[in-house]
């Protein structure tokens, strides 16, 4: 479980340094993806995972 716990950590300490890499690197292409391109991910993430929740409770009411 331990070697488990030091490999997540080691992927996310390693992530974070290319990720700021990146950030200082390409400072306007940072700022699109953290305030434009993450926003409208999760944005359409939420409305899948909805439509995905929502079409089969519809069709099971008879709502379709």
């Amino acid at each position: 479980m331990a070697a488990i716990w030091k490999s997540i950590h080691n992927f996310e300490d390693k992530f974070d340094r290319n990720a700021e890499r990146f950030a200082f690197h390409h400072p306007y292409l940072a700022f699109l993806a953290m305030f434009i391109g993450m926003p409208l991910f999760i944005l359409i993430a939420v409305a899948v995972s909805t439509t995905l929740i929502a079409i089969p409770i519809a069709w099971i009411f008879g709502w379709l």
